[in-house]
């Protein structure tokens, strides 16, 4: 049996390098750096008045702000973003992010506190927001085309009880879009409180754009899906897949596991609560797998495109 062809060449996978880490340190080696960077990000066409409009401004060096030239209002870089009011340095959010899309595996609070020489709990923060805006950029894209759909149980071990025996299971929803060739295109997870037919509906057409060809198996709770705007193929058990595409979503979903299982370790504490978040970040790498030039730039334009986001709206207090 012949090897699969790659989904990108040595060639290209070579010359599409992300920066080194001295690389990155010297290209972010001040402050003034960093605020160059999420000025051109969160204003690629110039500034742009947060409260009037207007596109001219007056620096204010000393203080970090831009001063509208038409209504005096004053605002910083970070100002109305997820970075709003933040009390870590940029260089540090800006390592944070270099961590976090650097490895595939991401990368877990206890070591971004080593390595940033901040508290756990700052650690932690900075990595839930960036998963926020990871989330909040990926919800603006569906999946199209040939869209394999299927449901899969995150574990987490249940509070006072033994982490062997008793476990909590949280049902998600995975939707894999593939190629003509049946190779993975982009991937999304949406946590689900069970899988009746409203809540499989819902998640379908927050994932799926309509017209898509979605693949499902034989539960009856998909057969509505027909007279929502999508094409759709049942795969019963016993049958072969659809076309031949080969086991690509249950592989992906099984990295996605052990990921969450390795790095996070299982999210223990939390009981599958922050599970969305951290399927988003994973969703987000993976579809962004073919530049990893270009994701750290990426990210940052999410950290300034995504609004507020505060502690308490992590936390829900």
């Amino acid at each position: 049996m012949g090897k699969k062809a790659p989904l990108l060449s040595r060639n290209t996978k070579k010359r599409f390098k992300p920066l080194s880490v001295l690389q990155f340190q010297d290209r972010f080696a001040t402050e003034e750096d960093c605020v160059r960077f999420l000025f051109e990000k969160r204003w690629p066409e110039g500034w742009i008045c947060p409260k009037c409009g207007n596109n001219r401004c007056y620096p204010i060096k000393e203080r970090g702000l831009y001063e509208c030239a038409a209504c005096s209002y004053q605002a910083s870089v970070t100002a109305g973003t997820i970075l709003h009011k933040t009390h870590t340095s940029l260089r540090k959010w800006f390592l944070a992010v270099y961590f976090m899309t650097l490895d595939k595996r991401g990368i877990s609070s206890v070591v971004l506190e080593k390595q940033l020489g901040i508290s756990q709990k700052t650690a932690w923060l900075l990595l839930q927001k960036l998963r926020k805006a990871m989330g909040e950029r990926e919800a603006q894209y569906k999946l199209e085309g040939l869209v394999e759909l299927d449901e899969c149980f995150f574990l987490s071990p249940r509070e006072g009880g033994s982490r062997r025996r008793q476990k909590t299971k949280t049902r998600v929803l995975a939707g894999l879009s593939l190629t003509k060739e049946g190779k993975p295109l982009h991937i999304k997870f949406k946590v689900l409180p069970c899988n009746d037919r409203p809540h499989l509906e819902q998640a379908v057409e927050s994932m799926v754009a309509p017209g898509a060809t979605v693949v499902t198996n034989g539960l009856r709770s998909y057969l509505s899906l027909g007279g929502k705007g999508f094409l759709h193929e049942r795969v019963l058990a016993g049958e072969a897949k659809a076309s031949e595409k080969g086991p690509w979503l249950e592989v992906i979903v099984s990295n996605d596991k052990a990921l969450i299982g390795g790095t996070y370790h299982g999210l223990d504490r939390m009981n599958g609560k922050h599970l969305q978040a951290y399927l988003d970040e994973y969703a987000y790498r993976f579809n962004r797998r073919s530049r990893p030039d270009l994701i750290f730039g990426r990210c940052i334009t999410a950290l300034v495109s995504c609004p507020v986001w505060t502690y308490r709206d992590i936390v829900g207090r």
